[in-house]
C-alpha cells in the first residue's frame, strides 16, 4: 500500500466546512421567507404574485419561501439598476476591477463548496 492510501485510510474526519449548519441558522434568522432584494434592501412584491418554495436538492427539504416578482416589480429592479450604474461609472477602472475580482473570487468559492457538496451526494449521477 502506498504511503498517501495509508494516510487516507487512518484519517479522522471532522465536520465537513460545507454543512449546512450555517446556512440553516440563517434561514431560520429570516424565517425562511424571503422577499425581493431591490435597491439593497428587501421589499414585498407590488404585484402580489405569490411566492414558490425553495428545496434542497439533494433530499428535497423545503427550505424558504421566495417571493415572485411581477412585472412592476421588474420594472423597479431595472431602475434601481440604472441608478446604482450611475455611480458605478463614477469608480476608477482599477476600483471597479478590485470589485469585481473580489465577487469573482466569492463565486468561484461558493462554487467549488457547491460542487463538492454534490459529489458527497449518492444520488447525484456521476455520468
Amino acid at each position: 500500500m502506498s504511503k498517501v492510501q495509508e494516510i487516507f485510510d487512518t484519517m479522522n474526519y471532522g465536520p465537513a466546512p460545507e454543512a449546512d449548519t450555517l446556512a440553516h441558522a440563517w434561514l431560520a434568522q429570516h424565517a425562511a421567507r424571503f422577499e425581493l432584494f431591490i435597491d439593497g434592501r428587501w421589499v414585498s412584491s407590488l404585484d402580489g404574485m405569490g411566492s414558490l418554495e425553495s428545496r434542497n436538492p439533494a433530499s428535497g427539504e423545503k427550505l424558504a419561501d421566495l417571493a415572485v416578482a411581477g412585472r412592476r416589480d421588474v420594472d423597479r429592479a431595472v431602475a434601481a439598476a440604472a441608478a446604482a450604474a450611475a455611480h458605478w461609472a463614477k469608480f476608477s477602472g482599477h476600483r471597479r476591477t478590485r470589485v469585481l475580482y473580489a465577487l469573482a473570487r466569492l463565486i468561484q468559492k461558493c462554487s467549488a463548496r457547491k460542487s463538492r457538496q454534490r459529489q458527497a451526494d449518492p444520488r447525484v449521477s456521476r455520468h
